[in-house]
């Protein structure tokens, strides 16, 4: 995988993060990232601490989703309303 692939994944699962978190479901699961201090607008930095940010976002998300039945996610309004809008831009 090239740099900027890497780096699509890591924004794309960076906006991943955002929506679970403003939607009230993640709660500390993503303080390994955080920690890391790598954002996916830091191109700056190597390769490899963008692959170890993208490994550290989908161990938060995996817990996220580990953690919340898959009910109580598809009930939640704040989540309903993100998935609705990005499935509006992706069409």
């Amino acid at each position: 995988m090239q740099k900027e692939e890497v780096l699509i994944l890591h924004l794309v699962l960076f906006h991943v993060k955002r929506i679970l978190e403003d939607a009230g479901v993640a709660n500390g699961h993503f303080k390994a990232y955080e920690n890391l201090g790598v954002s996916p607008a830091q191109v700056s930095k190597s390769k490899s601490e963008h692959k170890k940010a993208v490994l550290l976002l989908c161990k938060g998300i995996s817990e996220v989703l580990k953690t919340n039945y898959p009910e109580k996610l598809v009930q939640n309004s704040k989540l309903k309303e993100s998935l609705e809008f990005a499935k509006i831009i992706a069409q």
